[in-house]
């Protein structure tokens, strides 16, 4: 008797021990969303779709400075695709890149009139993108002249948390609920298997890969991530020619990435006590280096532009303090020089 009572003792602290972790990984991720998102959730309200695993709503964002016409010949569509810094990190419709697109498009020129569609979806990056791009080819209308994604900062996220090269927002819960009967056997129990994939104690384990766990050794895995990006875009590009129209890839700028050091008062504007990226040294590394392994891959590409040090010679704050998401003037200003890019290339 003495023995199972010791055994069920043990279970019994080792049950309590577990939920004292995942509720201290959900008060530490719950913290850090605060801090970086300014709510308790990371990513926004989605619903399922078919074709791109999730979507939000709207699926389209209203870009304010749009002119359409019914006339093809008097009128230049532009699809972009993108993650939250697409969709934009503000309340404002008219203050997201794809509508200051649209309005320094339509201001320049009277003869043609450039309609903007926003396909930006937060969390999403170019695997998601390139099925939502399948997705409204079949159903929207009309077709575009010019496909623009704007990627790096979710496509490298996703890769380091998950350290896999086909990393989504979502990947390790979607992946348990698909794998979880043959996985092992307490897959058997399958709802109690997802639940531990999709677990909080999971959730900072991926996370702690992204911030504190080097990623520059892992040249293999690199290597993967940098031919699985590369087919994927090929492929999009091809794709998109199918349709008689142009594809346009541009790599954002981040502050993890930058090859710039802008004054000390707008980086002390830039970031928070938390979120310091000059001394988050092995975040800024493990952004850099795939993002670097990109850009050397990709920079012969017809379609491939790197917009790394597009804010460089900013006046003031760009980047909110993640290091990623823009502010009115950072979104204003990449909107300006995608005009610029998209003159100089004779794209209109």
């Amino acid at each position: 008797m003495k023995v199972f009572k010791s055994i069920f003792i043990l279970f019994e602290w080792m049950f309590l021990a577990l939920i004292v972790v995942e509720l201290l990984s959900f008060t530490i991720i719950t913290v850090s969303n605060y801090v970086l998102y300014g709510e308790a959730r990371e990513g926004s309200r989605a619903f399922y779709d078919p074709y791109t695993l999730f979507l939000q709503n709207p699926a389209i964002r209203p870009t304010i400075g749009s002119k359409s016409s019914t006339d093809t010949s008097d009128s230049y569509v532009i699809w972009i695709f993108g993650g939250s810094t697409i969709r934009g990190a503000t309340n404002h419709d008219d203050r997201t890149i794809p509508s200051f697109l649209a309005q320094t498009m339509n201001n320049d020129r009277t003869d043609r009139k450039c309609s903007v569609v926003n396909f930006g979806i937060n969390s999403f990056n170019s695997l998601l993108e390139s099925k939502y791009l399948q997705k409204a080819l079949i159903e929207i209308r009309p077709l575009p002249d010019l496909v623009i994604f704007y990627d790096g900062a979710n496509d490298i996220k996703y890769f380091l948390e998950h350290r896999d090269v086909y990393g989504h927002h979502g990947y390790r819960r979607v992946k348990a609920l698909i794998e979880s009967y043959h996985f092992s056997l307490f897959g058997l129990l399958k709802p109690l298997n997802a639940a531990l994939y999709s677990s909080f104690t999971k959730e900072l384990y991926d996370k702690i890969n992204q911030v504190f766990i080097p990623v520059e050794q892992e040249k293999t895995l690199i290597n993967d991530l940098v031919d699985a990006t590369e087919k994927r875009y090929d492929y999009v590009d091809k794709l998109v020619s199918c349709f008689g129209a142009k594809f346009l890839l541009i790599y954002q700028p981040m502050v993890w990435t930058e090859n710039c050091a802008p004054s000390q008062s707008i980086q002390r504007t830039e970031r928070t006590q938390i979120v310091d990226s000059s001394r988050m040294h092995v975040m800024r590394s493990n952004f850099a280096v795939p993002y670097e392994a990109l850009l050397e891959r990709l920079k012969n590409k017809r379609y491939f532009v790197s917009f790394r040090d597009a804010l460089c010679d900013r006046g003031q704050a760009a980047y909110q303090p993640d290091g990623v998401h823009l502010t009115d003037y950072g979104r204003k200003t990449v909107a300006v020089k995608m005009v610029q890019l998209i003159e100089s290339l004779s794209l209109k």
